[in-house]
């Protein structure tokens, strides 16, 4: 690729059980099952909790891997236990690290919470997002055309402080 994405690192940060849960948007009992499902994928080895972003990185013999990169500088490989192709470059995984002395290896437990968009074959578009009380909002936008309806729903998605977003288009699903 020319445009420079296949050189993108992502990025990590070090996540306590209580961020984790924040970053899923989990509270209550949703939070108690959430954090028993990260212990039970804890082991000796897999113990540091991240959000981690991986990125393509293009290798000397062509070939690209998917990586990301530790705080102090380590690069981080998903697990071989993980189907790297159901790993999507750019969105924010919560994962357990292994950390070893020259790289670390990433155990993905979940999709770190995104608000989303859906824009059925109606071009009638709803958000869907979970406010800061873990309660799941549903929102149509209002508006006389498809265009304006996006775009009000893209601003309320700033205007509520959420750093990305993910538009599903239903029509595209289906293929």
């Amino acid at each position: 690729m020319e445009d420079g994405e296949s050189e993108y690192i992502g990025t990590s940060k070090i996540l306590s059980i209580d961020d984790a849960k924040k970053v899923k948007r989990v509270m209550g009992t949703d939070g108690e099952k959430f954090e028993k499902e990260i212990a039970g994928m804890q082991d000796s080895l897999f113990t540091d909790i991240m959000c981690v972003t991986f990125g393509w990185k293009d290798q000397p013999d062509g070939s690209r891997k998917l990586v990301s990169k530790l705080p102090n500088g380590k690069i981080i490989f998903p697990d071989r236990s993980e189907d790297v192709s159901q790993i999507e470059s750019g969105i924010p995984y919560i994962c357990l690290i292994y950390e070893r002395e020259r790289e670390a290896f990433a155990k993905i437990c979940c999709e770190e919470y995104q608000p989303k968009i859906y824009v059925p074959t109606s071009r009638m578009p709803s958000m869907v997002y979970k406010d800061k009380g873990g309660e799941t909002v549903r929102k149509m936008p209002h508006g006389n055309s498809y265009e304006v309806r996006i775009l009000e729903a893209i601003k309320v998605m700033e205007d509520l402080g959420f750093p990305s977003i993910r538009v599903i288009f239903r029509k595209n699903q289906q293929k």
